[in-house]
């Protein structure tokens, strides 16, 4: 059958090439498509992980439902976070960063600035002898990060840009203190930061925490504390609903909160599975293409053989044999144009996971494409995903050549070659 199969795919060939075009063309666009927002989702990800939610976040009851509003009146106290560093020490999370997050507003001014201005950006003061949560470190590329030795302010890279800002110029920030009191003061620019998370980089304005707790008489007070399971970020998103159970049941005693990155960016999270909803959609459509041509080759194949289907029958062939023989053809032609799709989809998902695509020109240089990515999309190939792609794309080469033929040999054989 083999055999007898494998002379009907390459006596057509003209017929057999046009079919598994069309299927390798569905399998590439398939396995590059699916490479390209797994890639996007895990660069956004690691975005997320690395620059803002960490692995997890510590609150004071109450605040998380109002993190919106950044409320200044629900706040870990300063013998609150000396209890609760202390058994973040003792169970082994190390990697811990205090901090106070709030609203504020810059204001810049003429000379030096080319023009006066003001924008509101998110004021983040952290520990900076400890700031092991995040992976800031690669990400400097003007001045200095923040120190407790110096007074200053680092700006993320595109507000810096937005400013027309420099290291060295000062600006002037407004802010609530503890208690909801209004602060200004003015404070120089030591540094600039492109972490290549584009809402970091274009609202996000970093100060060490003891110059912000002298500034706004904080008493030692406290936001959050950002918590780090691992900079792996496979492993984080594998361990992290264990990892903050044992978090919570930590810290108990402390009156304290601890919720997991994927509760703190769940709108995002959202967002980006409505988008990998997209994808499969389109996968659909790729594949019915593939369902297309299949049954079109399969129905022209019955139709230009019926001699040789006649033939077979008077040899003795059953319909079962014959029906069996061109879903063989039809798979056969849907493992060329799988085979050969697998080979040049994952080449190109491979090239754009190395090189990425540039969309600055489509989208500006920062703006957000509704991932936390700049706009460089890099594709990543999952074996498991190729390989479901070729297991789904062998299948439907076989069922559409299956009831392409269901049909085929009914009738008697001096009647199909009556027909002849």
């Amino acid at each position: 059958m083999l055999k007898l199969a494998f002379r009907g795919v390459t006596r057509y060939k003209k017929r057999t090439i046009i079919t598994a075009f069309a299927i390798g063309i569905a399998i590439v666009f398939s396995i590059f498509m699916k490479s390209l927002l797994t890639g996007v989702a895990l660069d956004s990800d690691k975005n997320l992980i690395w620059n803002d939610t960490s692995s997890a976040k510590i609150y004071a009851p109450g605040y998380f439902e109002e993190i919106d509003y950044y409320p200044i009146d629900v706040l870990i106290t300063e013998e609150q976070g000396n209890a609760l560093e202390q058994k973040l020490e003792e169970n082994g999370f190390t990697n811990y960063t205090k901090e106070f997050v709030e609203s504020a507003q810059i204001m810049f001014y003429e000379d030096p600035f080319p023009t006066s201005g003001s924008i509101t950006a998110v004021l983040k003061a952290m520990d900076s002898s400890n700031t092991s949560a995040y992976k800031f470190e690669d990400s400097q590329i003007e001045g200095d990060w923040i120190s407790n030795n110096v007074d200053g302010v680092v700006l993320g890279s595109k507000l810096s840009q937005d400013m027309n800002a420099e290291v060295g110029y000062y600006v002037t920030i407004q802010t609530k203190g503890k208690g909801g009191f209004i602060q200004a003061f003015d404070i120089p620019i030591i540094g600039i930061i492109s972490t290549g998370d584009p809402v970091v980089d274009a609202s996000t304005i970093f100060f060490d925490y003891n110059t912000i707790n002298d500034y706004l008489e904080l008493d030692g007070y406290s936001t959050n504390y950002s918590v780090s399971y691992s900079m792996n970020i496979a492993k984080v998103k594998s361990i992290s609903d264990s990892e903050t159970a044992i978090l919570n049941n930590l810290i108990v005693p402390l009156k304290l909160e601890a919720y997991s990155w994927r509760e703190i960016a769940d709108d995002i999270l959202q967002l980006q599975s409505s988008k990998g909803g997209f994808s499969n959609i389109f996968l659909f459509f790729t594949f019915f293409i593939a369902i297309v041509g299949i049954s079109n080759t399969m129905l022209m194949a019955i139709s230009e053989r019926k001699n040789e289907i006649a033939m077979l029958k008077t040899l003795g062939y059953n319909n079962k044999f014959i029906k069996r023989l061109f879903t063989l053809e039809g798979t056969i032609i849907g493992f060329l144009g799988v085979f050969c799709g697998t080979i040049v989809g994952v080449l190109i998902s491979l090239y754009y996971q190395i090189e990425g695509i540039d969309l600055s020109s489509f989208v500006g240089d920062s703006e957000s494409i509704g991932y936390r990515i700049n706009s460089v999309m890099h594709a990543f190939v999952s074996p498991t995903q190729v390989i479901l792609i070729i297991i789904l794309g062998l299948f439907v080469s076989m069922v559409a050549a299956y009831f392409a033929v269901r049909r085929t040999g009914r009738g008697e054989i001096a009647e199909m070659f009556r027909r002849i």
